[in-house]
């Protein structure tokens, strides 16, 4: 397996800022006491039903990874210097990601590339930005396998409609914290509207832009960005579906990966159903 993209894109600049985002969530200071509380009672309020914010911050967190992994909370974590972001997961989001990386491994099959041999699944693996502040764990991620320590090559990332501000900022983390030739250079996000009962897809890739800017990295005022190239959505609300944008490109080196009307509707009733959406 070669990246989805070329694996010689310089990676945008960009410098994580701590809860950048989620400006809306009240960030709580960090003890364990605290922390066990708010899971706990976030965990409750996923279980009733209720419309639970998904993202939690913490502030003054002395990287305690050590203590939170002990927990084994189904949560996802990220470390930007002391500011401690937390995502909570829960079964529906877990298929969201999880179905749809399905769907590209059987396309990846049908083009020759094969677990184990060609691609490792690294899941929510924690990685380190290149800017030495941060840590992240993506919801799902693979890998070639000629890599030594495999750094994903495409990350899936996914939330609900409330929170698709913070999935944008994943998704510039993740193309710009690392250098070629092993850099991360396709993000797919995952959201679900769950008033319009409506899942949007949106794919994230370096792209080279003209700035106006002359700087010693970029003397023709050009730069790289984490930009978006393509969106699709599937409207439960009628029968069938409604979907715009298909079919959903991801970009491969053998050949390029299209998930046709028919996946994207099979993935989203399939979920819809399962979870009563």
């Amino acid at each position: 397996m070669t990246s989805p993209a070329s694996s010689n894109i310089e990676p945008p600049a960009f410098d994580p800022q701590p809860a950048e985002g989620l400006e809306e969530i009240e960030i709580l200071p960090f003890t364990a006491a605290k922390f066990r509380k708010a899971i706990t009672e976030r965990l409750q309020a996923i279980h009733n039903g209720e419309d639970a914010q998904q993202w939690m911050v913490f502030s003054d967190f002395d990287s305690k990874l050590k203590y939170l992994d002990q927990r084994r909370y189904p949560i996802r974590v990220q470390v930007d210097g002391n500011t401690l972001v937390i995502k909570m997961v829960h079964p529906v989001h877990e298929a969201m990601h999880g179905d749809l990386l399905d769907l590209i491994k059987q396309e990846m099959w049908s083009m020759g590339l094969r677990a184990v041999h060609d691609y490792t699944n690294i899941g929510s693996g924690r990685f380190h930005h290149r800017s030495g502040t941060s840590s992240k764990e993506a919801d799902g991620s693979i890998a070639p396998t000629a890599q030594l320590q495999p750094w994903p090559a495409l990350v899936m990332e996914a939330g609900w409609s409330e929170s698709v501000s913070r999935l944008r900022i994943d998704a510039q983390w993740w193309l710009s914290a690392k250098l070629p030739p092993d850099n991360t250079t396709l993000v797919v996000l995952i959201s679900f509207k769950r008033p319009q009962r409506t899942f949007c897809f949106e794919k994230y890739e370096i792209a080279r832009t003209a700035t106006g800017i002359r700087t010693r990295s970029a003397p023709l005022g050009l730069r790289n960005i984490a930009r978006s190239t393509g969106t699709a959505t599937i409207d439960l609300r009628t029968t069938p579906p409604t979907i715009t944008g298909a079919p959903f490109i991801l970009p491969f080196a053998e050949r390029d990966i299209s998930l046709s009307a028919a996946d994207l509707e099979s993935w989203a009733t399939g979920i819809a159903t399962r979870w009563n959406l």
